[in-house]
C-alpha cells in the first residue's frame, strides 16, 4: 500500500508538470479575429428577444462572447499548438570514482553523495555507463565485480516482479539501440523501473535484471562469442533505473545504489578492454525516454451528416466544429488521434465586462476512450489566462475531464449537473480584464481509441439581467403514490423553470430539476411525514435568473393516517425545561384503536450546542397524568423547526388518552411553544414534585396516528377540545388537516333543539371576511364542511393565517388555521 500511494502521488505531480509546460513547437492560425459583438438595445426581459451578442458598451447582462465556427460568421483568432514536451538529456549523470568500500584503491559508484548515509539514488533515475566501441576479433568474455543496494522487489504487481533495478546491455550499432545481455544470476525477469510506461521508463514488459541487495563483491561473467566480428564493434552498458517512489531519500538511507570494479573484456590470448576503477575510457550519463511529438491535430471540421445530440438543447448550431483528430476538413468518424499528445487551441483577447458572475460553457463530443487507471488516461480541459500572461490556469478546481467514449453532443454545464446559467467554469475573477481561452487535449502512450474530441458553441456569458419570479407556487401532497406535486403560474414560453428543494434536516435549498414547456414538478423522492419546502426560479438561458418564488411547503401523510396537534403550527417562543425533565402533551383520539408510529416536534436550537434528545410515548395514570413508558426513541441531529421522529416500535392505543414526552439533556434544543390561543390541560411539565399542568402555553408536539383500524373513520378528522362531547353545548373543532393546501375540513357540534341559524365564516388576519362556508339550519350533533381555499369570487387565496368563526344567537366561537401553498 505504501508503494502504491507514493507512486500515485508522484505520478500526479509529474503529470501536472507536463501540463504546465509552455514550450511551443507547432502553430496553426485558423482565422484572424474579429470581435463577435452586435448592439443590443432591446429590453430582453420584457419581450424576451434573444440577440446573439451583446456589446460591452453599457453591458446589460447576457452573452459576452460566442463562437460557433460557422463559415457564415467570422471566426475568432484561434491558434493551435502541439505542446508535447520531450524530457531532455540530463547531462553527465551520477557516476563517480571514489574509495568508499572500494574493491581496491577505488571503484566506480553510481550515487549522489548528498543522499542517504553513504550516498545513493533518487526517484525516476535512469543512469547508464558505456564503454567505447570494442572490436572483438576473437571469442571473448565480459566480466566485472559489483555490489548493489536498491529497493526490494517484494510486492511488485504482475506482470512485473521487481521495482528498482540494474542490468548490463550490448549495442552493435554504436549505441543507437541496446539489448539486455542474458544472465543466470538476474533475480528479476521484468523490472517495473525499466518497463512501466509512466511510472518507469517505458521499455515494456520483460526487462530482466538485478534488484534488492548484494552487499558483498561478486563477479559476473557474460559470453560474447555471438558478437565476434572483425568489422562490427560492440559497446557495453551498465544500466540502472528507479521508479517514481521509494529511493534513498525516501526514508531508506542505506540504499547506496551500485558499485562496479575490475571490468574486463578478453579472450584467451587478448585483452580487448579493461577498467579497474579509474576514470579512463568509461562514459556515465543520464538516459531518459523521449516521447515522439504528438502532432498538432486541432482544426475546423464540417459534418456531412450531423452527429446526434443526447438531448434536444445540446444540438449545436450549424454544421461546423473544431476537432482534435487526424483527418481533413470533413469530419471522419473512422479517424482517430495520436499517442503522446499535448494539443492546445486558444483564442486571442476576449474582453470581459466588470460584472459577476461570468461563466463559460460549450457543447462537446468526448469520443475518446482509455480503460487504464489514472493518471494513464486521455483527458481534456479548458484553461484561461490574462492576455498579458504566458501561463495557463485551470478555470476551476476540476483539473481535467477523463476519457468518456461518448458519441453524442452534450453541454458541459449539464454534464456535471449544473442548472442553466451555472457551470463549474467560473471566470468571475477575470471581470473587467482581457482573457485568452484555451482547450487542451492530452493523450498517453497507448493506442488511441475513438475519433477524438469535438467542441462547438463556446459561450462566455454573465447572467445578471433581472427576470420576473414565478408566482403562486403551491405544493400538494399525493399520498397514493408518495409524491408531492409542485405547480406555479405560467410565464413566457422562453422561460426555463428551475426547481429547488429544502428537505428534512437541511438548511439550504438544493437544485432538483429544470422544467420547460410546463408548470408542474412531481417529486417522488420523498419520505412520509417529513416536511419539504420548494421554491422556483425563472431563467432565460445565458441572460439571467429571477429571485426565488414564494415558498411552498408540503408533507405526505399516508392514507389512513391523521396528524393530531394542539397548536397552530407557528412557534411563539420556547420553554426552557430543566435538564433530564420531560415536557409532555396529552392526546385524545376521536376513535379507537389507533397505532402510533411517528411524531413531529418543534425545537428551538437558540443558546444550545447539542442536537440529541429522548422522545417517549407514555400511558395515562389514574390521576390523568403521564404514566408508564410504552416505548422510547433516542434521536440525534435535531434541527431548528419541526423534526420528525420515527419510533422503532409502534404503539397501539385501544382507549383513553396517551402522552408524548420530550426529555432534553444539558445541551439539547428547547421545545417550541404556542401561546395564542392556549388549550388548557394538554401540556404537562415534569418537576421534582411531580407533574405541573401548563395554562400559558402549548408544547408543540404532534402525533401521526394510523386510524385505518378505527371503528368510525368518518369522525376521525381532528381532536376535540374536551374528551366528552355533550349534546347541549356548541363546540368548534380544529380544522383538519392543518396546515392545509388548499383543502381542509371544519367540524362543529350543535346542541339539540336549536332554532337559530348557524353561520360559519372565514376571515383573514385583517378581519376582512373571505367567505361564508355555512349559513342556515344545522342538524344536532357533529356537522362537517369543507373549504377549498377559495374566496367568494372563487379565487384561491394567498398563504397565511385565517380565522374561522361560528355564530349562533349569542354564541360566538373562533379558531385559527394556516394555509401554506
Amino acid at each position: 500500500m505504501r508503494k502504491t500511494l507514493l507512486i500515485l502521488s508522484l505520478a500526479i505531480f509529474g503529470l501536472f508538470a507536463v501540463l504546465s509546460a509552455n514550450e511551443k513547437i507547432v502553430k496553426n492560425t485558423l482565422k484572424e479575429r474579429v470581435t463577435n459583438t452586435t448592439d443590443a438595445t432591446e429590453n430582453f426581459y420584457l419581450n424576451l428577444n434573444l440577440p446573439t451578442y451583446f456589446s460591452l458598451n453599457g453591458f446589460q447582462g447576457g452573452v459576452i462572447w460566442w463562437e460557433t465556427f460557422e463559415t457564415r460568421y467570422t471566426w475568432s483568432k484561434w491558434i493551435s499548438e502541439d505542446q508535447t514536451l520531450p524530457r531532455p538529456e540530463l547531462g553527465p549523470g551520477q557516476w563517480i570514482v571514489d574509495s568508499w568500500e572500494a574493491l581496491g584503491d577505488s571503484s566506480w559508484r553510481m550515487a549522489d553523495l548528498t543522499l542517504g548515509t553513504y550516498g545513493g539514488y533518487d526517484n525516476h533515475w535512469y543512469q547508464v555507463m558505456d564503454t567505447p566501441p570494442i572490436l572483438l576479433d576473437e571469442d571473448a568474455t565480459f566480466t566485472f565485480y559489483h555490489r548493489y543496494s536498491c529497493e526490494s522487489p517484494a510486492g511488485t504487481p504482475a506482470p512485473y516482479d521487481g521495482w528498482d533495478g540494474l542490468n548490463v546491455r550490448i549495442s552493435t550499432d554504436e549505441g543507437e539501440t541496446w539489448q539486455v545481455l542474458p544472465s543466470s544470476t538476474y533475480n528479476c525477469s521484468s523490472l517495473w523501473c525499466f518497463g512501466h510506461p509512466d511510472q518507469g521508463h517505458n521499455e515494456g514488459v520483460g526487462i530482466a535484471g538485478w534488484a534488492g541487495e548484494q552487499n558483498s563483491w561478486v563477479v559476473e561473467s557474460f559470453d560474447l562469442s555471438d558478437y565476434t566480428s572483425a568489422e562490427t564493434p560492440v559497446m557495453l552498458r551498465f544500466a540502472f533505473a528507479s521508479d517514481l517512489a521509494y529511493s534513498t531519500g525516501d526514508g531508506a538511507p542505506d540504499l547506496f545504489g551500485w558499485q562496479i570494479d575490475s571490468i574486463e573484456v578478453k579472450s584467451a590470448s587478448k585483452m580487448f578492454f579493461a577498467n579497474y576503477g579509474t576514470t579512463e575510457d568509461l562514459v556515465g550519463k543520464s538516459n531518459e525516454f523521449i516521447p515522439p511529438a504528438g502532432g498538432d491535430l486541432w482544426h475546423v471540421v464540417k459534418f456531412e451528416e450531423p452527429l446526434p445530440a443526447y438531448y434536444p438543447e445540446a444540438t449545436p448550431n450549424g454544421n461546423h466544429a473544431i476537432a482534435c483528430q487526424n483527418g481533413g476538413y470533413l469530419y471522419c468518424p473512422d479517424s482517430t488521434y495520436n499517442s503522446y499528445m499535448d494539443n492546445i487551441i486558444y483564442t486571442g483577447p476576449i474582453s470581459l465586462p466588470d460584472a459577476t458572475p461570468i461563466y463559460l460553457d460549450y457543447k462537446y463530443v468526448p469520443n475518446f476512450y482509455d480503460n487504464d487507471d489514472f493518471p494513464n488516461v486521455e483527458f481534456f480541459r479548458p484553461e484561461v489566462r490574462n492576455s498579458d500572461s504566458t501561463e495557463w490556469e485551470w478555470i476551476e478546481d476540476q483539473p481535467y475531464v477523463y476519457s468518456l467514449g461518448f458519441d453524442n453532443w452534450i453541454e458541459f454545464g449539464w454534464t456535471y449537473g449544473y442548472p442553466t446559467n451555472m457551470t463549474m467554469f467560473d471566470l468571475s475573477r477575470f471581470a473587467g480584464q482581457n482573457i485568452d481561452l484555451c482547450f487542451r487535449f492530452w493523450s498517453d502512450y497507448d493506442e488511441p481509441i475513438g475519433p477524438g474530441l469535438l467542441i462547438d458553441d463556446v459561450v462566455i456569458y454573465s447572467p445578471v439581467s433581472t427576470i420576473p419570479s414565478p408566482e403562486n407556487v403551491t405544493a400538494e401532497a399525493s399520498p397514493a403514490d408518495t409524491s408531492i406535486i409542485v405547480t406555479w403560474d405560467e410565464m413566457h414560453d422562453r422561460i426555463i423553470y428551475t426547481v429547488w428543494r429544502m428537505g428534512p434536516g437541511e438548511s439550504n435549498f438544493y437544485f432538483m430539476d429544470e422544467i420547460t414547456g410546463e408548470t408542474k414538478y412531481i417529486d417522488k423522492n420523498i419520505d412520509f411525514f417529513y416536511e419539504y419546502k420548494y421554491v422556483i426560479t425563472a431563467t432565460v438561458k445565458y441572460f439571467g435568473r429571477s429571485e426565488i418564488s414564494n415558498i411552498a411547503i408540503a408533507s405526505v401523510i399516508p392514507e389512513g393516517y391523521v396528524e393530531l396537534a394542539y397548536d397552530d403550527f407557528e412557534a411563539d417562543g420556547y420553554y426552557e425545561s430543566a435538564t433530564m425533565k420531560k415536557v409532555a402533551v396529552k392526546f385524545t383520539p376521536a376513535d379507537y384503536p389507533v397505532k402510533l408510529t411517528h411524531i413531529k416536534v418543534y425545537l428551538n436550537t437558540e443558546n444550545t450546542t447539542g442536537s440529541a434528545g429522548r422522545f417517549s410515548i407514555l400511558s395515562e395514570n389514574e390521576y390523568g397524568e403521564p404514566g408508564s413508558q410504552l416505548t422510547y426513541q433516542m434521536k440525534s441531529g435535531l434541527q431548528e423547526g419541526f423534526n420528525v421522529i420515527k419510533f422503532n416500535n409502534s404503539v397501539t392505543i385501544d382507549s383513553g388518552n396517551f402522552f408524548i414526552a420530550y426529555q432534553r439533556f444539558s445541551t439539547s434544543p428547547y421545545i417550541g411553544t404556542d401561546t395564542d390561543p392556549v388549550i388548557d390541560c394538554r401540556t404537562y411539565v415534569e418537576t421534582s414534585g411531580g407533574w405541573d399542568i401548563m395554562t400559558d402555553f402549548d408544547a408543540m408536539i404532534h402525533a401521526f396516528i394510523d386510524v385505518s383500524g378505527a371503528n368510525s373513520l368518518d369522525v376521525v378528522m381532528g381532536i376535540e377540545d374536551e374528551i366528552n362531547v355533550i349534546a347541549d353545548k356548541f363546540l368548534l373543532y380544529k380544522n383538519f388537516p392543518n396546515p392545509f393546501n388548499p383543502v381542509t375540513k371544519i367540524s362543529f357540534n350543535v346542541p339539540e333543539a336549536v332554532d337559530n341559524n348557524i353561520k360559519l365564516d372565514i376571515f383573514n388576519v385583517l378581519g376582512q371576511r373571505v367567505i361564508t362556508l355555512f349559513n342556515g339550519k344545522a342538524k344536532a350533533g357533529i356537522n362537517t364542511v369543507q373549504w377549498n381555499g377559495n374566496n367568494e369570487s372563487g379565487k384561491i387565496v394567498n398563504s397565511g393565517i385565517y380565522i374561522y368563526r361560528l355564530q349562533s344567537g349569542e354564541v360566538t366561537l373562533t379558531k385559527r388555521m394556516l394555509l401554506i401553498k
